[in-house]
């Protein structure tokens, strides 16, 4: 739940920041939250325009288990800008979850993917948007990041952390 009263909040902001100075930041850790399985649908290629060539995914259910229980309400997209190229992939991908109560949560993952240098990288950060009075309002609150598990013939599971 958000207050109105925003001193509160700016003082602590500016105690962190003066206590900052000179300390030398500690990495962030990550920890394992949940994994979402989403299925798709057949990929839907706009064709070339500027940037890559436009690729649409049709997001068309799934679910997510692990701390966060919830099923994938059909009609979400993975838009793929894809550079042949380079080998470079840029994902946006939107669609939204409704958990066990009936909490409908909104979820933007942006991503990207490359095999630069024979190397392969994929990671992606999801956003997700919850009412504040629900139980997953800690949702709005944290950074995640996420990384494929595996690839199923009709969708993908990925494995999300929550930045701490």
């Amino acid at each position: 739940m958000c207050k109105t009263n925003k001193l509160p909040f700016i003082l602590s902001a500016l105690a962190a920041l003066l206590c900052g100075m000179g300390a030398v930041a500690e990495a962030p850790g990550l920890r394992e939250v949940f994994d979402i399985h989403a299925k798709c649908g057949r990929a839907i290629v706009a064709g070339d325009i500027p940037g890559g060539k436009r690729v649409m995914i049709p997001i068309t259910g799934g679910e997510v288990s692990g701390e966060l229980k919830a099923r994938i309400i059909p009609g979400g997209a993975d838009y793929q800008m894809v550079d042949t190229l380079c080998g470079r992939v840029e994902y946006k991908a939107v669609y939204t979850l409704l958990t066990e109560d009936s909490t409908y949560i909104n979820v933007t993952n942006l991503g990207v993917s490359s095999n630069a240098g024979g190397k392969n990288y994929f990671v992606t950060s999801p956003k997700f948007e919850a009412d504040v009075n629900s139980p997953y309002g800690w949702l709005n609150d944290r950074i995640f990041v996420c990384r494929p598990v595996r690839f199923e013939p009709d969708g993908i599971v990925l494995r999300v952390w929550v930045v701490e």
